[in-house]
């Protein structure tokens, strides 16, 4: 951390966070705690009761792929992973589970807080003097700064979804890689997102693999945070918690697993997070209009992505498997079944006319439209020198 200023700013963070939660029943997985916390004192609803959590929508299923193209077989089959809380016993012989009226917290400490400079840096997972994370096609990122491999389109929208392949690239201390999907309000200096998807941050999930997690931002990257750990999102769903890791990984010439993540707008104006497994949609929680005050997100999104990121250093860090996108099916990592949610709330194909490639380091293989996986990219790359 940077001093002690930044030391008692994270402090009063974490005893505001946590302030009037009684937690009745906590457990112990993958080397941190879950607390069950009540809906009502989850940091977006404290003194605003249960009954402020808000009902979801229905999810948006996507339309048929379409058929009889030229090697329109998907590649392989993938496996779904289960991310629900299942009642075993953790080592202390916990339920790893929460009952009704709680959700799962990944708990949040100064231990977590401290592997970052300020306050400001852990909740954003980033320096706060990159600049916005979206650069020009081709621009090199200043030190800090974030490389991409995806593919995106500008289309007015209330949501989109993808199927996720699972891999835990290698990264260094301080770094983070990430496969994920961006539901984008404007540009600039106006900018708002909404994000999902799977990250590997070893400082911020204190492991060297990948973990489940959301982001948000109002103005630009100046503001925003991780899953619970400032106000925000409202979870509602009490069998998934943000910051999970994965008990499968994709592996290079073996199994391929992953899950469905879908962001939508409710008619309320709420930004609803799903998660598919292998049963049905799971309605996580939302961010509420709210957040986003007269912004774009208050009324729709105008662009929508796919794909990976991380944070450049001396070198590009692994993205996605390491592979090249050209090395597809069990080599690459991928995103496949990718699509939109139209402003009349219907489903349609992503065309993911534009891409973003800011490195040498990574490709982009992007199939629109195709065969029985519909919309579908490969993308990253492996650890290499950085080049414009």
């Amino acid at each position: 951390m940077r001093d002690e200023a930044a030391f008692e700013e994270m402090r009063r963070h974490l005893l505001k966070l946590y302030e009037g939660v009684q937690v009745s029943h906590s457990f112990f997985e993958a080397g941190h705690y879950v607390d069950c916390v009540p809906i009502s004192q989850q940091p977006s609803l404290k003194g605003r009761g249960e009954q402020a959590a808000k009902a979801p929508p229905r999810p948006t299923s996507p339309s048929r792929p379409p058929k009889g193209e030229t090697g329109s077989a998907a590649p392989g089959k993938t496996q779904t992973l289960d991310l629900r809380l299942t009642r075993k016993n953790d080592s202390f012989g916990h339920r790893t589970a929460c009952p009704a009226r709680t959700i799962p917290m990944r708990r949040v400490t100064l231990e977590d807080m401290v592997h970052f400079a300020t306050l400001s840096e852990f909740l954003r997972g980033r320096k706060i003097d990159d600049g916005s994370l979206d650069r020009p096609r081709n621009e090199k990122p200043t030190d800090g700064g974030h490389y991409y491999a995806r593919g995106y389109q500008f289309v007015d929208n209330f949501g989109a979804d993808a199927w996720l392949d699972v891999w835990s690239p290698k990264v260094q201390s301080h770094e983070m890689s990430l496969s994920q999907i961006w539901v984008v309000g404007s540009e600039g200096d106006g900018k708002q997102t909404v994000e999902a998807g799977w990250q590997v941050f070893p400082d911020k999930w204190g492991s060297d693999q990948a973990a489940l997690f959301i982001f948000y931002t109002s103005k630009n990257y100046n503001d925003g945070c991780y899953n619970l750990e400032c106000t925000g999102f409202v979870q509602i769903a009490n069998n998934v918690y943000l910051g999970r890791g994965f008990d499968h990984y994709s592996s290079i010439g073996g199994g391929q697993w992953g899950f469905n993540l879908q962001w939508k707008r409710h008619t309320t104006g709420d930004w609803w997070l799903f998660y598919k497994g292998p049963g049905s949609y799971i309605a996580v929680g939302y961010y509420p209009k709210s957040l986003f005050g007269d912004g774009t997100l208050a009324s729709k999104a105008t662009k929508v992505a796919f794909g990976g990121e991380d944070t450049s250093v001396p070198s590009a860090l692994e993205m996605g498997s390491g592979r090249e996108a050209s090395e597809g099916w069990q080599k690459s990592s991928f995103q496949n079944f990718a699509f939109f949610i139209d402003t009349s709330m219907v489903s349609q194909w992503a065309k993911l006319d534009k891409q973003e490639i800011v490195s040498s380091c990574y490709t982009t293989d992007i199939h629109n439209i195709f065969g029985s996986w519909g919309t579908y990219l490969y993308f990253g790359g492996p650890k290499c020198d950085q080049s414009p």
